[in-house]
């Protein structure tokens, strides 16, 4: 049996949600260093802002469950090249491990984020004090 389009596309997903985890890191950091917007004036509402810390974290994590899928498919075709089933069974184990992790990590960085915008919302659109002047 040909294992080699399974190991293909488990790296290539891997490389695609590395991807967006930089993107969504980079989109992030743009809202908190960008001035084109309205901050919340009061404290407690700056608060939401800390909804970024563990996103990024988590984003983090997925981007290096994303190396070790890399890994993975490099001891794949090393291991391939010896025709040694038990060992690529091995990294195919653990290959899906890291996918699964990388998946969830970049589901609950989402939904860190979609809790800060949620909030972000909410308070835009319930705000007496939102002004030209909000960014400062």
């Amino acid at each position: 049996m040909d294992d080699s389009k399974y190991f293909e596309a488990a790296q290539t997903l891997a490389q695609g949600l590395s991807q967006w985890d930089l993107l969504i890191i980079a989109g992030s950091m743009i809202i908190i260093v960008s001035t084109g917007y309205y901050r919340p004036q009061s404290r407690a509402m700056r608060f939401i802002y800390f909804l970024f810390l563990p996103s990024w974290v988590l984003l983090a994590l997925s981007i290096y469950k994303g190396i070790e899928v890399q890994g993975s498919y490099v001891a794949y075709l090393v291991a391939a090249r010896h025709a040694n089933a038990a060992v690529i069974e091995n990294i195919s184990g653990k290959m899906n491990d890291d996918v699964t992790s990388q998946i969830l990590f970049l589901k609950v960085a989402l939904l860190c984020l979609a809790a800060w915008l949620i909030l972000y919302i909410l308070w835009w659109v319930l705000s007496d004090k939102i002004s030209g002047e909000g960014a400062k």
